[in-house]
């Protein structure tokens, strides 16, 4: 969400803070005035809008005189990292796409995997009159027949490392073929009840970088596939969530951290930008712009902390908060520790005999996890504040 204006009393001074050590991503400050006696307990109003619609504390404000009778709990002052997150919608599924393609030659097809299986390393990806073209892992797509007298190249190495993974050792995958590739690819062939030759024909393997989701048959069974014919297409087995991000929207780059609200509204997962688009294109998905024309969009994908995606839920819509400040290691309390000031500022007040209130210069509300940034004379981590309870 958008950082709230600060309130504008005067800065507290340094040896009562509780602020040395800390670091910042920014370096401004508001100014601030004298404070009323008079306080008002209630929430933060610049932050209210995107909490109160989370949930995360009551709505309700309570005035001096009314306080007695709203019940308060007491939380712990902390220092921690505190951000300021903008919220935009995703998009839950599988990361990448691909489109396996029949290289093998005109045959009928005769066995294809259902739809949401994975397909691994060394498992069959289809069947044409009964022969299995299999998946091997690789960045190098199949180009040619593997045999003796063939000239080493990156395809060799990528099938040795795949037999050497697969448990049939063949030496070292230097990208030469030679005695011991072919013995390993007899071994192999061996092992799937296949003709012992030694060789791979174009198209009897399929390189992908990872394992396959099956999403669709591009073909029916029980009709001929040529060469060249699209067969299957999936994605990777890895959860994402793609994201349309608006030019001018908020900036992103590969490796910084997001946190997800799943499709249920309440479970959040931490994730990570995957990778950011080079190019802008127009869609629909990134909203409208000045004069309702579809607004140009950058794809974003985001690698989230899950090994799988609940049935039912894959392209459903999630939320995604991106991190466009961050303050470290500052004093922090409960958005609804703060009591408003008459006019202008805020305060907390600490538990114990005294209940002394303390005015506060406030930082930046994190709504992912209900804090806001604080530094006041005498605050510390470990001291105990009231929080205003519902």
């Amino acid at each position: 969400m958008s950082t709230p204006p600060r309130d504008t009393m005067s800065a507290p001074s340094r040896d009562g803070s509780g602020r040395n050590g800390s670091s910042r991503d920014r370096s401004s400050r508001g100014k601030q005035g004298r404070a009323p006696v008079v306080v008002v307990a209630g929430l933060a109003l610049a932050a209210a809008a995107g909490f109160a619609a989370r949930g995360l504390w009551p709505g309700a404000a309570r005035t001096a005189t009314a306080a007695a009778a709203v019940p308060v709990s007491t939380a712990a002052i902390v220092r921690t990292d505190v951000s300021a997150r903008q919220v935009v919608g995703g998009t839950l599924g599988y990361q990448g796409a691909f489109s396996v393609v029949n290289e093998l030659g005109d045959a009928i097809l005769t066995w294809l995997p259902a739809p949401g299986s994975i397909v691994r390393r060394g498992q069959v990806l289809f069947q044409l009159a009964g022969q299995p073209v299999f998946l091997l892992y690789g960045a190098v797509p199949a180009w040619r027949d593997f045999g003796p007298g063939m000239t080493p190249g990156p395809d060799v190495r990528e099938l040795q490392r795949n037999l050497a993974a697969l448990g049939f050792g063949p030496g070292p995958a230097d990208g030469d073929f030679g005695w011991s590739t072919e013995a390993a690819i007899g071994r192999w062939q061996q092992a799937h009840g296949l003709t012992v030759t030694g060789t791979i024909p174009l198209g009897e393997v399929t390189f992908l970088s990872g394992p396959l989701r099956v999403t669709a048959a591009r073909a029916q069974l029980g009709t001929p596939a040529a060469p060249g014919t699209a067969v299957l297409s999936g994605t990777t087995d890895t959860p994402g969530v793609s994201v349309s991000l608006a030019v001018g929207g908020p900036a992103v780059q590969p490796g910084d951290p997001v946190l997800v609200t799943m499709p249920d509204g309440t479970t959040t997962v931490p994730g990570t930008v995957a990778s950011v688009g080079r190019v802008a294109t127009v869609s629909n998905a990134a909203g409208q712009g000045s004069g309702g024309a579809p607004s140009a969009a950058v794809p974003v994908t985001i690698k989230i902390g899950q090994s799988r995606i609940p049935a039912g839920l894959d392209q459903a819509p999630v939320q995604v908060a991106i991190t466009q400040q961050r303050d470290r290691n500052v004093l922090a309390v409960p958005v609804t520790a703060l009591l408003a000031l008459p006019g202008h500022g805020y305060a907390v007040r600490l538990t114990g005999p005294a209940h002394r209130l303390i005015e506060v210069t406030t930082g930046l509300f994190d709504d992912a996890t209900g804090l806001v940034e604080v530094t006041g004379p005498g605050l510390a981590a470990g001291l105990t504040v009231e929080v205003a309870q519902g």
